[in-house]
């Protein structure tokens, strides 16, 4: 194999498979990046078996072959390379040549054979993939995944729900997560455009955890569309001459409609920004175990408060327009944050409805976003 390449191309390319190459592995070749020429340029891959991603990067290619390099030592040199130029070529014993300028880098490689193949769809079939929308998707995605359980034991929990659904006449693509102590659903009706799109999410999958944080990191490329296909238990992502794949999460999907309270209680409108802040300020005085802060509600005000053996003590009061019986409930404050920093809109709604019931977070905009939190003991 001989190429040249541009750094910033490479680099960019190398970015991107860091996240998914395996670290700490039995398989020494899964820490490695899979480089190999194609017709229209270099092809950089890299897979954990569950998730793989391939990049075409424009290359000038002089000899065609492949080799397999470790991704965090090549991103190091390259990162370090001048602006310029880069030269690849391979040597015997799967040894890898670089050259920019004056700097001669000689790296040992493993042979391409080896790498694990990654699942692949023809990309030249139109009716493979459909379109989604990214700017929605990325709005969903940050509104939901940080609830994904990380869990192993719950593995059917480590991930995203997709679904559609046709309420009130109207039809939304959902997201849901969950770890089982909180919850995150985001329903957004123009993530999707046509009809085949609608079709292939209207049972139900579970994207894992892992691949959505690469599919949210490409997004933030470029908020443009993207292509989607799901073929047997694997489900595939295209956008421009880059390509995901990941493995769904087999099994069914917690019944997350028996977490949300069916009848609403009297929402309690409180500033988004004041509220957030003084979770903050309150939640560096709980206990770094239990994260508790406490939540008294009586007519016209709601008081935050934590303590810890080892710090001591915080309260804090907000303003709220509430008439009805006292309420003393606790919360994990780092599920509190999480879940009001994901809310849109200047005010949230609070619904609490006693102090062994979730309590519900909406946005004041509207209720396609819905976050429940469970109580603690106090």
């Amino acid at each position: 194999m001989k190429l040249k390449i541009s750094k910033n191309h490479l680099l960019l390319g190398l970015q991107r498979v860091q996240n998914v190459v395996e670290r700490r592995t039995t398989m020494p070749i899964l820490s490695n990046a899979l480089l190999k020429t194609e017709t229209t340029g270099l092809s950089l891959a890299a897979t954990d078996l569950e998730v793989g991603i391939q990049s075409i990067l424009p290359a000038e290619i002089q000899d065609p072959g492949a080799i397999t390099i470790k991704a965090r030592s090549l991103l190091d040199i390259v990162r370090e390379l001048p602006d310029t130029n880069i030269q690849f070529q391979t040597r015997e014993n799967s040894r890898l040549e670089i050259t920019a300028n004056r700097s001669v880098f000689n790296i040992l490689g493993l042979p391409a054979e080896d790498f694990p193949e990654i699942p692949s769809i023809s990309s030249e079939d139109p009716q493979a993939f459909v379109r989604m929308n990214g700017t929605a998707v990325i709005s969903m995605l940050d509104k939901t995944l940080y609830a994904a359980s990380t869990d192993e034991a719950r593995y059917h929990l480590n991930g995203v729900y997709f679904e559609t659904l046709e309420e009130k006449d109207k039809r939304v693509f959902r997201m849901v997560a969950t770890d089982a102590h909180r919850l995150s659903l985001v329903d957004n009706p123009e993530a999707l455009f046509d009809e085949s799109a609608w079709k292939l999410f209207h049972e139900g999958i579970i994207v894992p955890r892992k691949g959505l944080n690469e599919l949210r990191r490409l997004l933030a490329e470029g908020k443009e569309d993207f292509l989607v296909s799901i073929r047997g238990r694997m489900l595939f992502v295209k956008r421009d001459n880059i390509f995901l794949s990941m493995r769904l999460i087999e099994g069914k999907y917690a019944d997350y409609r028996r977490i949300i309270p069916e009848q609403s209680a009297a929402a309690i409108a409180v500033d988004r920004e004041e509220f957030l802040a003084s979770l903050k300020r309150i939640s560096l005085m709980s206990s770094d175990k239990s994260r508790s802060v406490t939540f008294n509600l009586t007519p016209g005000a709601l008081q935050l408060s934590s303590q810890s053996p080892e710090l001591g003590d915080a309260k804090e009061e907000i303003s709220v327009e509430y008439s009805g019986e006292p309420l003393k409930i606790g919360f994990n404050s780092r599920y509190l944050i999480d879940a009001v920093s994901t809310i849109e809109g200047e005010k949230v709604l609070l619904e609490l409805r006693g102090r062994q019931n979730p309590g519900v977070i909406r946005s004041s905009d509207g209720l396609s976003h819905t976050s429940v939190v469970m109580p603690m003991r106090i």
